[in-house]
């Protein structure tokens, strides 16, 4: 069974994917009550709300929008008919990357055939998997244009680990990580990098193998970081922790906008993909995890060692000029006042410290901001 053909996108556009977890507004601990949501959405919303693995956890699907300020709206407009849908429950909407101290063996998974079948083959592995993300979808015009800026987004996809990371704390505990919600999710099978396909018609043969083995069942079982998505006629980044500010969803959004359509024109114009060292990559991936903003890495093409800083600032100039055409220069321009404030697990560990280590007191907190966009 082959995937489905690609479908050609002419202009770059957006869509995201939130994964929310719900909480007891007094106690915070997690209420696994996704059915009673669900149960209470109008038609139009229910559309774009769905399950995902735990019964504690709903993900908002955007409609295609061209520019990120629509995106950003209509991201606002959700997660406010969400949280009101919550409220009349008696729970609480919450944006981030991990729930601080609930514990992933009280949550119980979605009763689906593909979640059971996940249940089934990954057990302890996808039942720990209490993190939470955001996916981000550009419109490439096709597959081929696809695989190239695959190829050339693994470049920057440990600076946007590092300025998302939003997930410090789990099961009580801190973690030592940023981004505790990486390293729990990388624990899967086929989670980082694609191998390195030439063309698309390798992909698709590495697919039909795969789902020959029964290894997978669908296209959706390749959980690269960074995937294509033929029925969409897209490029899914799939790295980012949940993030509880709406303004820097907004920024993650047009960092990755530009970034594809800057890289599609240079496909257009034939030119030569990049040499990434992949033990380089690798290794940045993991000093981004632990160390976030702070980290020194090892440039993956040209071996220099930099700051983290450094390579977000290079991926900043780099996409601005085609951020000016997509009308996403301002949005772009935020991100040097994040790496200023730190990404939110620097912000939520001061925060913790600040409240003597009142984790029920930090995801109410976080639930609150969830809501909040200036």
């Amino acid at each position: 069974m082959s995937m489905v053909p690609f479908k050609p996108n002419d202009y770059p556009t957006l869509g995201v994917e939130e994964e929310f977890h719900l909480i007891d507004p007094v106690t915070a601990e997690l209420c696994p009550r996704v059915d009673d949501v669900m149960a209470r959405l109008d038609p139009e919303m229910r559309e774009q709300i769905c399950y995902e693995l735990l019964l504690c956890v709903l993900e908002n699907r955007t409609g295609v929008f061209t520019t990120v300020d629509d995106l950003v709206a209509a991201v606002c407009k959700a997660r406010s008919s969400l949280a009101e849908c919550c409220k009349q429950l008696g729970m609480m909407l919450v944006a981030g990357g991990s729930h601080p101290f609930g514990s992933w063996r009280a949550q119980p998974f979605v009763d689906s055939d593909h979640y059971q079948w996940v249940h089934y083959n990954y057990n302890y592995i996808a039942h720990r998997l209490l993190a939470f993300g955001l996916h981000v979808h550009v419109g490439v015009r096709s597959d081929e244009a696809a695989l190239y800026v695959m190829n050339e987004m693994r470049r920057w996809t440990y600076p946007l680990v590092a300025l998302s990371a939003n997930s410090p704390y789990y099961e009580g505990e801190e973690t030592g990580l940023v981004s505790t919600r990486t390293h729990l999710f990388n624990c899967m099978p086929r989670s980082r990098f694609a191998p390195p396909f030439t063309r698309f018609s390798e992909l698709d043969a590495y697919y039909e193998k795969m789902l020959a083995a029964g290894d997978i069942t669908r296209p959706g079982d390749l959980w690269w970081c960074i995937r294509p998505q033929p029925p969409l006629g897209t490029v899914e980044f799939r790295f980012f922790d949940l993030p509880t500010d709406v303004k820097r969803l907004g920024v993650f959004a047009a960092l990755v906008q530009a970034a594809v359509a800057t890289y599609q024109d240079a496909y257009c114009a034939q030119k030569p993909a990049s040499k990434l060292n992949p033990g380089f990559l690798e290794q940045n991936w993991w000093r981004a995890i632990r160390d976030g903003l702070r980290a020194d890495i090892i440039e993956p093409e040209t071996g220099e060692i930099i700051a983290m800083q450094t390579q977000l600032e290079r991926l900043i100039a780099f996409v601005m000029p085609k951020a000016a055409e997509l009308n996403c220069a301002h949005h772009v321009g935020y991100a040097r006042e994040m790496i200023e404030q730190g990404s939110e697990a620097e912000q939520q560990l001061l925060l913790a410290h600040r409240l003597n280590g009142d984790l029920k007191a930090l995801e109410l907190d976080i639930a609150a901001r969830t809501l909040l966009y200036e």
